[in-house]
């Protein structure tokens, strides 16, 4: 053989991966997605809650928006078994809004939420008939809304 001809195969035969560098390489990757899983989880959980907290203080300014604009009352309506809530205007019963946060079709998929009271106005000058507080969780991650009479909506720090 000529020397050139075997320095081509020398280096011909470093091309590539043996499968033991590769199954390697694969035991790495699922050692590293096993610890990283649960901390990506509560990431996910937590951003969908406050997202959606986001939402909800945006919502309820924009209730008070609407019953200063349309000079008549919005009833705000909550149900904590299908996490939804909607903004009636009282005088007609027209449904002006309708919010969902559970199940296949919310992004969010909060396992509560809760308004106490479920029922509210809103009136034109500015003013609600009570205070409201608004619980949501998504598993073990809690968020806290308040909306005073005077319509100052605050998103409760943690």
């Amino acid at each position: 053989m000529a020397p050139g001809s075997r320095k081509y195969a020398t280096t011909r035969g470093l091309k590539g991966f043996t499968l033991f560098e590769l199954l390697i390489v694969v035991v790495i990757l699922g050692i590293a997605a096993t610890m990283i899983g649960p901390a990506m989880s509560r990431i996910v959980r937590h951003q969908r809650v406050n997202r959606a907290s986001m939402i909800i203080v945006s919502d309820l300014q924009n209730a008070f928006a609407v019953a200063a604009r349309q000079r008549e009352p919005v009833r705000v309506q909550a149900d904590a078994a299908s996490r939804s809530y909607q903004f009636v205007d009282r005088k007609t019963g027209a449904v002006l809004r309708i919010r969902a946060f559970y199940g296949d079709t919310s992004e969010y998929k909060l396992s509560t939420l809760v308004f106490t009271p479920a029922t509210f106005d809103v009136f034109p000058n500015g003013v609600s008939s009570s205070p409201v507080t608004i619980d949501l969780a998504n598993g073990d991650y809690l968020r806290h809304i308040t909306a005073s009479t005077a319509g100052f909506v605050r998103l409760v720090p943690q």
